[in-house]
């Protein structure tokens, strides 16, 4: 039981900093830290979509896919 609850616990706060993930990087405000190169920013998104596109939440993957995208054709841009 204990365990279960524990599980459930950690599923839960890993949804709530996800959620939190996306909400910040589509801000209108730069949370990039300045670490993050393009790729990785990329890389990230797309987990962000693969979590978000497995529990059906398809208005946050285009948002992501939007910003995504931005970012890809910068890269293309600077080439």
């Amino acid at each position: 039981m204990i365990k279960r609850m524990t599980q459930k616990a950690i599923e839960n706060y890993l949804d709530l900093t996800l959620i939190e993930a996306f909400d910040v990087i589509t801000s209108n405000k730069d949370p990039w830290p300045n670490s993050f190169k393009s790729q990785k920013k990329i890389n990230f998104i797309q987990q962000l979509m693969d979590y978000f596109q497995e529990r059906e939440e398809y208005e946050r993957c285009a948002k992501l896919l939007k910003l995504q995208k931005k970012l890809k054709d910068g890269l293309e841009n600077n080439k």
